[in-house]
């Protein structure tokens, strides 16, 4: 009896240090962020429903506040009603604007409702996260195998510009289709962290390629998407406090129960590689198959142009072109849905408020190389 009042102290140790740990990496992220919470901003809001677009600046705002407000209640004090509420006003505020549907939001929310639904459960509590982490990785590792990722992220981002080689050396040493190890790398891992008896020692893995990731990306390389590095510390934290100690393993009984994320996590991300279902809510990042908008604006407006990137072709044209995705990080700290729905009507809100400044506005699609004028 003793023993097992000790093991349940410990584990819901375990949790309480857990769910701390978010609450703070989130806490950050959101204040780090906040532009992408509030509607008084350049970048367009879109929401996912026509009704809810006409939401008011004061209402994005309040909602920002009472969710920033019952975030750090539950840094301090993880109870379950300021984890039901927090989830309530944080799933409000994100159906206001699709560019609040960002992975790391999804990660956070997943782990918070599963605690909330598993609140005196602590074995299946450990068992869903250690699987929405395996589900990561696994899909993380499957989007990556594609030729976009080859060229746009391990030619362009790391070979050429982190380690500063040149196509000829990259060329004469066949370093191309070396990159096809990152993702086969991350899938094994995945698999692994889910059969293997050991876990730990892949984590220990894992953590090493989180570092690295942090030191391709972070300030000392290329400093780039900065909201990210407070979420690879996250899943370092993650993979620390999860497998502190052993997983158990799959029953009946918490299959028939959890199928609902077992869905989610496994059965839906199928679906993104064919369009039919939202690839950050799949673990799909850095893949190089990402679709770009680009926005022609005339250089009559200068409210954009400090969003924009210099470019000899646009030199002596009448002119300037904005990178969607460029602009988000600059202004926002958040990149927007790569989908083709959310490209659209963020193409309609600025076409609506630029005018006849809006030259043109074209969605690139970096696998086909085909250009559509929106």
């Amino acid at each position: 009896m003793i023993a097992r009042f000790k093991l349940i102290s410990s584990e819901n140790k375990q949790i309480s240090l857990l769910m701390r740990g978010l609450a703070l990496f989130w806490l950050i992220t959101k204040l780090f962020s906040y532009k992408t919470w509030i509607f008084e901003r350049e970048f367009p809001v879109i929401a996912p429903a026509e009704f809810l677009q006409n939401a008011s600046a004061n209402i994005h705002f309040i909602l920002f506040i009472v969710a920033i407000i019952f975030l750090s209640l539950v840094l301090i004090f993880p109870k379950k009603k300021f984890v039901l509420i927090f989830i309530i006003v944080e799933l409000l505020s994100c159906s206001l604007d699709t560019v609040r549907w960002q992975p790391w939001e999804y990660m956070y929310l997943c782990i918070f409702v599963v605690y909330l639904f598993n609140f005196n459960k602590t074995n299946f509590f450990f068992l869903l996260v250690h699987l929405l982490l395996v589900s990561m990785y696994v899909f993380s590792g499957l989007h990556k195998v594609n030729r976009g990722f080859l060229s746009a992220v391990w030619v362009e981002m790391i070979l050429h510009r982190f380690l500063n080689l040149s196509i000829d050396t990259i060329l004469t040493y066949k370093l191309f289709f070396v990159g096809l190890l990152i993702p086969f790398t991350e899938l094994l891992a995945g698999i692994l962290l889910l059969f293997t008896k050991n876990k730990r020692k892949i984590t220990y893995f894992l953590i090493v390629v989180h570092l690295i990731i942090l030191f391709l990306i972070g300030p000392f390389g290329l400093n780039y998407n900065p909201i990210v590095w407070g979420w690879n510390l996250a899943m370092i934290f993650l993979l620390i406090v999860v497998y502190l100690k052993p997983i158990q393993g799959l029953t009946p009984v918490f299959l028939k129960k959890n199928t609902v994320w077992l869905l989610l996590w496994f059965g839906m991300p199928v679906f993104s590689f064919f369009g039919m279902w939202y690839q950050y809510f799949s673990s799909s990042l850095y893949t190089g198959k990402e679709k770009q908008l680009y926005i022609y604006i005339s250089k009559e407006n200068k409210e954009y142009q400090v969003f924009s990137e210099p470019s000899v072709f646009t030199v002596n044209q009448d002119y300037y072109v904005v990178n969607l995705q460029n602009w988000a990080l600059k202004e926002i700290k958040s990149i927007p849905l790569p989908e083709n729905e959310i490209y659209h009507k963020i193409s309609i809100s600025l076409k609506k408020k630029l005018g006849k400044d809006c030259k043109k506005i074209i969605l690139y699609n970096p696998q086909t190389k085909e250009q559509i004028v929106l």
